[in-house]
């Protein structure tokens, strides 16, 4: 096993592709490795509809015109092998930093989670499991409506084509096989988490993350990123099918484009909710602990410059110098302002980003790109 704790280095993929000199999680190998998927998936495909002349016209809807095959193959299939470097570098860094943050008396449970850990990973068996079930969704998937209803490349009436054949036989299972494999490394990531939110921490409400010391947690999270961004490409993809080919109006698709998007940030952001209980507790104790000590700071600089009389406590601080008045201040407003969901502004904003830029596009179907261009321009003019 590498000697880098990360949830992505492990596992038979992992193993089979380190041996051969090729590990998908390394930056070098993730573009070639990206290509060749592509040509097992998509040449057979284009040259086999070019012959049956279905690649550009010939029926109603020919493979360059297919949303799905864009959307699925040409956009997020690559995506899943391209993130795969960038999602080990943020989780072996994130890791490593955890082990700082367990309390001395909880460091036996930690490598104990560890271990549970390492051993799920590694395990060959899940990945087998995926596999199987990568290839047995062909079996009983259902089919869109659109090829059912409209001549197109991938289906000559109830049969498949040669070209449709590969895909379904080939495309698909390798694409959803990369879809298991992420969705697993998240169920483990979300096994972590429950587990170090259960474990004595070291954490402090004045941390300048703003979230306790635990704010590194949504850097790692960010990680999956590319789970709601390929999510999204799928969806698009299918409901710029249902609007082009099956007069689908757009209008009629708010509702479940809105709905969509709430359940996937919910969905994908709820595993950082596990230490929330804690943060919450840490913020509210240390906004106690400070406002006794701000009280007692605040008398005796009163007492000092303006001759009040004070109670006989006595300050922590030297509550008389200014500067160690106003470093309180400071320190009170920041534990004050402290999140209690480990996730800063602008990785939420990444996600949220992921899962709604994706479906921007749609709306070139109401609107297309020239006519938009031109009456922008006109408002402008």
């Amino acid at each position: 096993m590498d000697e880098r704790l990360s949830l992505m280095r492990g596992g038979l993929l992992y193993r089979l592709s380190h041996a051969g000199g090729v590990a998908w999680t390394a930056r070098a190998y993730a573009p070639w490795i990206a290509g060749a998927l592509l040509l097992i998936v998509l040449l057979p495909v284009i040259v086999l509809s070019a012959v049956d002349g279905r690649l550009l016209r010939g029926v109603s809807v020919p493979l360059l015109r297919d949303y799905n095959v864009w959307a699925r193959f040409v956009l997020a299939l690559p995506m899943l092998v391209l993130a795969a470097p960038l999602a080990d570098e943020r989780m072996w860094r994130s890791l490593e930093h955890l082990r700082n943050l367990v309390e001395p008396g909880d460091n036996a449970n930690f490598k104990r989670a560890l271990s549970t850990l390492r051993r799920l990973r590694d395990s060959p068996w899940p990945e087998l499991i995926l596999f199987a079930l990568a290839i047995g969704a062909s079996f009983g998937a259902p089919s869109l409506p659109l090829y059912e209803q409209a001549t197109n490349w991938r289906n000559d009436g109830p049969q498949f084509t040669r070209a449709g054949a590969w895909l379904w036989w080939v495309g698909f299972p390798v694409f959803r096989f990369l879809a298991f494999l992420w969705l697993w490394r998240f169920v483990l990531w979300v096994v972590l988490l429950t587990r170090f939110s259960r474990l004595n921490l070291s954490l402090h409400a004045s941390h300048p993350d703003g979230c306790g010391g635990v704010g590194f947690l949504g850097y790692a999270h960010a990680a999956f990123l590319v789970m709601p961004l390929v999510a999204s490409l799928l969806v698009a993809g299918s409901c710029a099918v249902e609007v082009k080919y099956l007069g689908v109006p757009f209008a009629s698709l708010h509702m479940l484009l809105g709905g969509y998007a709430v359940l996937m940030l919910g969905v994908i952001l709820a595993p950082l909710l596990l230490l929330t209980p804690k943060l919450a507790a840490l913020k509210r104790n240390s906004l106690l602990a400070y406002g006794a000590l701000g009280t007692d700071s605040s008398e005796e600089f009163e007492h000092r410059w303006l001759g009040l009389a004070r109670r006989k406590a006595a300050p922590i601080l030297d509550g008389g110098d200014p500067s160690a008045l106003a470093d309180l201040t400071a320190v009170y407003a920041t534990a004050s302002s402290m999140g209690t969901v480990p996730v800063q502004r602008w990785i939420l904003l990444q996600f949220i980003g992921a899962t709604v830029i994706p479906l921007l596009p749609l709306g070139l179907l109401v609107m297309p790109l020239e006519d938009l261009v031109r009456k922008l321009f006109s408002m402008l003019v």
